[in-house]
């Protein structure tokens, strides 16, 4: 009885030698792994926000990268034909503009001299070739906030 006990305390003191069992290792690296694949995707796919002026002054880095550009859409400056998707225009901001093409449909409310934030990549030409046109509306900037007169009869009335 005694052999039997000492076998069993010899196999515990291999097990404790052996260090972590082979599924714990794997599960830690399959975790590491993951978290790095987590970060490196995340610094690849960073979109800078700059305005126009912002955008042209960091020059040569700018080709290849995805950037979000606000300025306003440049009078007499969109080109394209009615029925057709494609429509080439400029934003500017500060005297300064980039060209930007996009060939998807319009939001509704684009027009010139409206603010807009273009998303997209820049080509070796410095032009913006946009994936998505967001437009500022202006309606719900412009003017003063209504005074509760102006939004309820019934208040002047109180």
């Amino acid at each position: 009885m005694n052999e039997e006990y000492d076998t069993y305390e010899s196999d515990d003191r291999e097990h404790e030698a052996s260090g972590m069992p082979l599924w714990s290792i794997a599960l830690i690296l399959i975790v590491v792994l993951a978290l790095g694949y987590i970060v490196f995707d995340a610094t690849k796919s960073e979109t800078y926000f700059y305005t126009v002026d912002e955008a042209l002054a960091v020059g040569t880095d700018l080709p290849g990268q995805k950037v979000r550009i606000k300025g306003i859409v440049e009078q007499g400056s969109v080109v394209g034909n009615p029925g057709e998707l494609k429509r080439e225009f400029r934003i500017a901001e500060k005297g300064l503009s980039i060209d930007v093409v996009y060939s998807r449909a319009m939001p509704d409310t684009f027009a010139e001299d409206m603010e807009v934030v273009v998303t997209g990549t820049v080509d070796k030409k410095m032009v913006l070739v946009a994936e998505e046109v967001l437009v500022k509306c202006p309606s719900r900037y412009e003017g003063e906030p209504p005074t509760a007169e102006e939004q309820s009869p019934r208040a002047s009335l109180e």
